[in-house]
């Protein structure tokens, strides 16, 4: 993800925080069929799958994200946000699954190194489900409207930046925040938690 390179290469530390951008869908979802799969915003992020090496291929079934929202607290939580994170992205623009589904969150958690179970129980209980909300409403009051929207900020100065952009996007605006280089690339510690549209 361009994200995590830009960490790897700018001294720069990633926040990542719930945002639901459709709470209004039900918890099962919605099916648009093939609708928009060829709209050019979908060629837009299949082209810089491709060139980032990745596939995108989503499902025409549009998940409610609250779950995953959930869990991915659950795995802030336990100290796997960095995999699980990445499992999310993957299991939906990639494998087109239903990342609404507690099985697929339980499974894809399991692989993360969490506890199966346990994440189960987080889920059904909806143990996160009113910081996720929270989350969500700190952001709208903050200005937010849209996923995925990246915050820039150093010390006073902030920058809001609204959708998926090349590289050279995001480098331009970290360097212009004053963020300098790494001398060495680091693991990156992306921290937070798991923004969908």
């Amino acid at each position: 993800m361009r994200v995590e390179r830009l960490e790897r290469e700018y001294e720069i530390d990633v926040d990542w925080q719930p945002y639901e951008l459709h709470p209004e869908f039900p918890a099962e979802g919605i099916d648009r069929g093939g609708s928009g799969r060829r709209s050019p915003m979908y060629e837009r992020l299949r082209e810089m799958a491709r060139e980032a090496g990745l596939t995108f291929q989503p499902s025409t079934h549009v998940p409610n994200s609250h779950r995953s929202l959930e869990a991915a607290e659950f795995a802030r939580e336990h100290g796997a946000f960095a995999p699980y994170h990445r499992s999310l992205f993957d299991a939906f623009f990639s494998r087109g699954r239903d990342i609404g589904d507690v099985k697929v969150l339980t499974e894809l958690g399991e692989a993360a190194g969490l506890d199966a179970g346990a994440l189960e129980q987080a889920l059904t209980s909806k143990r996160y489900a009113a910081l996720v909300d929270q989350r969500t409403a700190e952001a709208k009051r903050s200005g937010i409207t849209g996923t995925p929207t990246f915050v820039f900020r150093s010390g006073e100065r902030e920058f809001p930046m609204v959708g998926a952009q090349d590289y050279a996007v995001f480098e331009n605006v970290a360097q212009r925040m004053g963020a300098g280089k790494r001398t060495e690339n680091l693991e990156p510690r992306t921290e937070g938690s798991y923004r969908r549209p």
